[in-house]
């Protein structure tokens, strides 16, 4: 099986709670799941995977931006996808364009492992984080949870992984001794630091965030004039897309914040849903060099076109 292929695979069975490996034999809950993805699942495991991601392709192609639908099909594409590259930009694409999506917090966890595979650990912390604060019920909460605390703990930051440990441990289950053990490998490294506010904090139930604008911090407040929007060509085939929301106040509120930062941010829809953008871009590589460089700034875009734009 190429790596690339088990990297899909890897990521699939981790992500949904869902389809599991149990006794060796793959568990799959299909009255969750719809029937042609569970068919592509079994190709790629069988060893098929091009037919199986030629399913799942053939369904993005069919269904319709902008819906739940959608977004179950670009899980499923990343979850099989042939090459970290293209699953990490469907990931992406559901964290950025569907945060309401039941997949959502799925797609956080798996950008974060491929971001910590390839050792970009800022950016893996950064969703790690986002995680964490989002999906309070989620049932790899823990795991991820230990994750964080792992790569924090690698970049010298013991306060802020003594904070998870204290947060996160007491909702693992007695049941799951191997994960309890790997929490407990960590408690002596926090014996020095106070996390009583933390674990106290631990029992307030935590608010789920409706989009990505939770990574944007406030612009901080200053008796000088707010920085201009960088000036970006008027027109231009692609554009970098922050987050799309059902209701518009929402949409607007975070295009403020970002023109606040000096950003050339934007509303863009008539209707379900609006999304909020940044810039125009003459070409794809004038798009991605901001977006890494919104990135820097713990901003997480992607590059779309502008065709069909209705301001």
């Amino acid at each position: 099986m190429r790596h690339g292929v088990w990297l899909g695979l890897v990521a699939l069975l981790c992500a949904a709670p869902a389809v599991r490996a149990q006794s060796g034999t793959l568990v799959v809950d299909t009255a969750r799941f719809d029937p042609v993805f569970i068919r592509a699942r079994e190709l790629v495991v069988n060893g098929n995977g091009a037919a199986g991601r030629m399913l799942v392709d053939s369904v993005v192609a069919a269904r319709v931006p902008g819906t739940p639908a959608y977004a179950d099909a670009l899980f499923w594409r990343a979850a099989l996808a042939a090459g970290g590259p293209d699953a990490e930009r469907d990931y992406r694409r559901i964290v950025v364009e569907y945060p309401l999506s039941r997949h959502a917090g799925d797609a956080l966890f798996q950008l974060a492992q491929l971001e910590t595979a390839r050792g970009d650990r800022a950016s893996a912390i950064t969703h790690l984080e986002r995680f964490m604060l989002e999906n309070p019920t989620h049932p790899d909460r823990a795991r991820a949870g230990l994750s964080l605390i792992r790569l924090l703990f690698d970049d010298g930051d013991s306060r802020r992984a003594c904070r998870v440990l204290g947060r996160t441990e007491p909702g693992v289950s007695a049941a799951d001794v191997e994960l309890r053990n790997q929490f407990a490998y960590f408690d002596p490294r926090c014996a020095g630091v106070d996390t009583t506010v933390v674990r106290r904090a631990a029992a307030e139930p935590a608010k789920k965030s409706r989009a990505s604008e939770e990574t944007i911090s406030k612009p901080r407040e200053t008796k000088e004039a707010a920085p201009k929007p960088k000036a970006h060509a008027s027109v231009g085939r692609y554009t970098l897309q922050v987050a799309a929301y059902t209701d518009r106040a929402d949409a607007e509120r975070l295009a403020k914040k970002l023109m606040a930062r000096g950003m050339d941010a934007r509303v863009v829809g008539t209707s379900k849903l609006f999304r909020v953008r940044i810039g125009h871009f003459a070409t794809r590589a004038a798009a991605s060099a901001e977006a890494k460089s919104l990135k820097a700034k713990k901003i997480d875009t992607f590059v779309t076109e502008t065709d069909g734009e209705k301001k």
